[in-house]
């Protein structure tokens, strides 16, 4: 389930946000249904809360149905970030898969120019995100200047490293959802192979169309089959979701 996780947080931009024009506030939630080829894999739940005036966004993801029964998966992901610039100030996960665990905490020392780890020191690069910041992140861009095919330039921390990609804007698109016809924005991430993912450019990512720009549906070929992930609630958006009553031609 962190894989599943990996591929619905990674994505980064490296352009600026003001928080006036913020797509998400405090009180935003998102659901998702997670589906692994055609079993029900597990759901997952995004939240966006202020701690000590800065946002603090939270990840928990579940193992459910068929699936759970043989491989239980309990995962929390948290980042604190300036309200601000959205840095990074604070990333946490906790991860239980089968009988794998793991618990990882990162600070973010911009005087230093350094990320603190449970068990490593590491260099900041530029517009440095975690994986969960980077997700509210890109959301914050202006894409209007955009053409298809143009990419943005990925960073993110994973593991005691940054991982360098690029993310390709595909254009509009529209798909059917459980809420109707959504009109959207189509990406597709360069990613690392090896790791997760079955080919460089085997993940599509629709985001809304509309102010709140949230993923609207996520697919991905990985080493072993396919995975997709779906909306299928949702609370406190800065607005109603722009539906449509019916396919954009």
């Amino acid at each position: 389930m962190s894989k599943i996780f990996q591929i619905i947080l990674f994505c980064i931009s490296t352009l600026s946000a003001q928080e006036s024009e913020l797509p998400f506030t405090a009180g935003e939630q998102l659901e998702y249904r997670i589906h692994y080829g055609l079993l029900e894999a597990g759901k997952a739940k995004l939240i966006v809360q202020i701690k000590n005036d800065d946002f603090q966004f939270i990840a928990n993801g579940k193992s459910t149905g068929l699936f759970k029964l043989f491989f239980k998966v309990k995962d929390r992901y948290e980042s604190v970030v300036d309200k601000k610039c959205l840095c990074p100030i604070y990333f946490y996960r906790d991860v239980q898969e089968g009988k794998y665990k793991k618990k990882e905490a990162v600070f973010f020392n911009y005087t230093l120019q350094q990320a603190e780890t449970t068990r490593d020191t590491i260099a900041l690069p530029k517009n440095t995100q975690d994986l969960l910041s980077a997700f509210y992140y890109v959301r914050a861009q202006n894409y209007d200047s955009l053409k298809v095919g143009d990419k943005i330039h990925l960073e993110v921390f994973l593991d005691d490293e940054f991982m360098s990609s690029q993310l390709y804007y595909l254009g509009k698109d529209t798909i059917k959802t459980k809420f109707g016809w959504m009109p959207s924005t189509l990406w597709s991430p360069e990613l690392e192979t090896g790791r997760v993912f079955e080919d460089n450019y085997g993940m599509k990512i629709w985001l809304s169309d509309d102010e709140n720009k949230i993923p609207l549906r996520i697919e991905s070929k990985v080493l072993v089959g396919s995975i997709k992930m779906d909306l299928i609630k949702h609370k406190g958006l800065i607005e109603p979701l722009n539906q449509m009553k019916k396919q954009r031609k």
